[in-house]
C-alpha cells in the first residue's frame, strides 16, 4: 500500500483532541477509563468503525504509514472519538492483563484488514488506470 500523507490541518483528529491532552479526568482516572474502555470489545469496535466513518483523512494519513504502530493509532483515536481523551493517557494499556490486551490488539488488527481492504478496492479504479498508462514502467 502507498503511503499517502495530509497535512496535520486536515487531521480530523486533531481538533477533535486526539494530542491536546485535555481532560475533565485526572491522570490516573483518565487511564483507568482508557483501559475500560478497551477491554469493553464491543464498545471498542463501535467507536473503531466511528473513526473509519469519521475521520477518513485521519485514517488515511496514518493507517497507510506501514511504519508506525497503526494498532496503537487506532486504539487512540477510538478513545479519543468515544470519550474525548486524548492520546496523552495511552498507557491505560498497560493496565489491562494479557488477554485483555491481545484481544483489543486483534479488534484493532482486524478492524485495519478491514479499512485497508476498503480502501485498496476503492483506490484500485484509479491505479489501474495509471497502470495502464505506463506512467509507473510495471512498477506500483
Amino acid at each position: 500500500m502507498m503511503q499517502i500523507f495530509h497535512p496535520w490541518t486536515a487531521w480530523e483528529c486533531y481538533p477533535a483532541g486526539m494530542y491536546d491532552g485535555h481532560t475533565d479526568m485526572d491522570n490516573d482516572e483518565a487511564k483507568r477509563a482508557y483501559a475500560l474502555f478497551l477491554s469493553d470489545i464491543p464498545r471498542f469496535t463501535s467507536a473503531m468503525e466511528r473513526v473509519i466513518a469519521e475521520w477518513p483523512i485521519s485514517c488515511e494519513h496514518f493507517l497507510t504509514n506501514q511504519n508506525m504502530n497503526r494498532i496503537a493509532w487506532m486504539g487512540q483515536a477510538a478513545m479519543c472519538i468515544n470519550t474525548g481523551v486524548s492520546r496523552k493517557h495511552r498507557a491505560g494499556f498497560m493496565l489491562l492483563n494479557s488477554t485483555q490486551q491481545v484481544a483489543a490488539n486483534t479488534a484493532a488488527s482486524i478492524m485495519i484488514d478491514k479499512w485497508t481492504l476498503e480502501h485498496e478496492k476503492s483506490n484500485r479504479p484509479i491505479r489501474y488506470q495509471l497502470e495502464i498508462t505506463g506512467l509507473f514502467d510495471g512498477h506500483t
